[in-house]
């Protein structure tokens, strides 16, 4: 029993510490990382505007309108993480740039719907 728990241990203790030391980069975009993430951020903005004017005549809320294009084009935002980190910087990092990225633009969505539906009434 106990060759078979070092079997099944030694590589996850070996793969554990490989992680640990990792070497990530931590600043300076070059400048062909730094228009990856600019364009995706536009991207993601074009596609959510999109997406919103699409459903906005079958829908007359504007969370469920966001909601459903922030779904739709989250694959921008995936594009962008996966290029990111296969960069070599930290996912940490990268998650919370993304995030950033979303959360404006969801807000700034949201925001526009808002103001749209309620011109849309008077």
């Amino acid at each position: 029993m106990k060759n078979k728990t070092s079997y099944v241990f030694t590589p996850l203790f070996l793969l554990i510490s490989l992680n640990t030391y990792a070497e990530y980069k931590t600043t300076d975009f070059s400048k062909e990382e730094y228009q990856m993430v600019v364009n995706a951020s536009g991207d993601y903005r074009d596609c959510l505007n999109e997406s919103a004017m699409n459903k906005i005549e079958q829908q007359n809320d504007a969370r469920v309108i966001a909601d459903h294009a922030m779904k739709e084009c989250a694959t921008v935002l995936e594009e962008l993480y996966d290029y990111l980190v296969s960069a070599n910087y930290a996912p940490e990092a990268v998650r919370r740039l993304v995030g950033r990225s979303s959360n404006k633009a969801s807000n700034k969505l949201l925001s526009n719907l808002m103001r749209f539906m309620a011109m849309k009434k008077q």
